[in-house]
């Protein structure tokens, strides 16, 4: 057989189709996101270019913050009332999300906006990225709310329109930043500005995806009163889960701000782009997964599932690990010489995150079984653990310090999360919907 025809063959399982697309639309997102960084890194200086790396690191790590837990509800609930039809509770059950959405960002935006100040110097000790980080606020609302929809479309197993929507939100800013740089513009507040407006037109153009009326469905107080407390029990632990990990894996990026300054940022920051397409294969398998896992109410169909998902995991991590080495190279081709010091902290990176992905199967059997409580604990252990890693390594070793607070960091957690993972398939049988 031709391996045209071999490909064919393989693309028509539905499951690897679906991580195709899923995959395909997030590495052209990255890809065009890391081509802003390219772009923005040779046109400016170091100074200006960690200033915008900063700034959009706030944005992405309150949007992720004030996530509170719903969008893991909705993808870990949503596939069950679809599949069994009981729309009127799908209905409810992303109308009571959207309404915490909408709250919670107009509370955020206001705080972060007022707070900027505060921010830009008791925590990153750089007051000149206060204007910035103000601007960079103002983009959480349509980060969160496109997010929703993205949320949405996986849950209900559309994986080709999450595609496009993803697709088109890293091209479109691609497009209009090297615009700007083209035209000779430097005022980094365009550049801002375009990168929080794309969300927000994405999200208006697609948010008819959403099931009409779910806005004003009413359903008898007994049922309202269990699609509550169901998403309060799975979404309350992961809001714990969530808020600690966003901090773990973001605090060796802001003491480095604090100990070593912007120049060794943006030598930092640009490793950290590149590595980002590691995490795109473990987001696109997890988002083809997750739906299929909710479907589970007994043990007898998780164990089979699992042991799929360990063998398609160990080829991608093979296949992902065989490009750590070659494709640091491509720092220099991009950014330069001056950017050097950007290898060493890539590959020990991008190493820890191929080796992270063998969390992905164990995660979705935690998540199968609704114990959220138990990723909590892993948020927690993972602050700790790099919280401590940081202020010891990051004076001593520099630039590398914080690579390695990153693999430690990585390492505890994939200890914890199969320990957990053995534990519940062991000791315990699924809690049915």
């Amino acid at each position: 057989m031709s391996l045209l025809a071999t490909l064919r063959q393989t693309m028509k399982k539905r499951f690897l189709r679906d991580v195709a697309f899923t995959y395909v639309s997030f590495v052209t997102n990255g890809a065009s996101l890391f081509l802003v960084s390219i772009i923005l890194g040779r046109s400016f200086s170091k100074e200006w270019f960690a200033a915008f790396s900063l700034s959009i690191l706030v944005l992405s790590t309150v949007a992720e913050m004030s996530d509170l837990g719903l969008n893991g509800g909705l993808q870990r609930f949503a596939p069950f009332y679809i599949a069994n039809k009981q729309f009127d509770k799908l209905k409810q059950l992303i109308r009571i999300i959207w309404r915490w959405r909408v709250n919670l960002t107009a509370l955020i935006t206001s705080v972060g906006v007022l707070g900027s100040y505060l921010l830009a110097t008791y925590i990153f000790g750089q007051t000149e990225l206060t204007g910035y980080l103000a601007v960079s606020f103002v983009g959480v609302g349509g980060v969160v709310f496109l997010g929703f929809i993205n949320t949405f479309l996986q849950a209900s197993q559309r994986f080709f329109y999450n595609a496009i929507l993803q697709t088109l939100k890293g091209v479109v800013r691609l497009l209009l930043i090297a615009s700007l740089v083209l035209f000779g513009v430097e005022n980094m507040y365009a550049y801002l500005g375009v990168y929080i407006a794309v969300p927000w037109v994405l999200f208006l153009i697609s948010f008819h995806v959403l099931p009409a009326g779910f806005q004003h469905v009413s359903l008898d107080a007994e049922s309202r009163h269990a699609v509550h407390a169901q998403l309060a029990r799975f979404s309350t632990w992961l809001t714990v889960w969530s808020l600690f990990s966003i901090v773990a894996t973001r605090v060796d990026q802001v003491l480095v701000s604090r100990f070593l300054g912007l120049e060794q940022v943006a030598i930092y920051a640009v490793a950290y782009q590149l590595m980002q397409f590691y995490p795109l294969v473990a987001w696109s398998i997890t988002a083809v997964l997750s739906p299929k896992i909710s479907g589970f109410s007994t043990k007898r169909e998780l164990i089979p599932f699992l042991k799929r998902a360990i063998k398609w995991t160990a080829v991608a991590m093979a296949a992902c690990a065989l490009v750590v080495y070659p494709s640091q190279y491509l720092i220099t081709l991009f950014f330069g010489h001056e950017y050097d010091a950007s290898l060493p902290v890539y590959r020990i990176l991008a190493l820890s995150l191929v080796a992270n992905m063998i969390c992905i199967p164990f995660n979705l059997v935690i998540t199968a079984y609704n114990r959220t409580d138990l990723m909590a604990f892993s948020g927690v252990i993972q602050l700790i653990v790099n919280t401590v890693c940081a202020f010891i390594l990051i004076p001593r070793f520099g630039i590398m310090g914080a690579g390695y607070t990153f693999m430690i960091g990585i390492g505890a957690s994939i200890l914890y999360n199969m320990t957990c993972s053995y534990y519940l398939l062991k000791k315990k049988e699924i809690t049915v919907h």
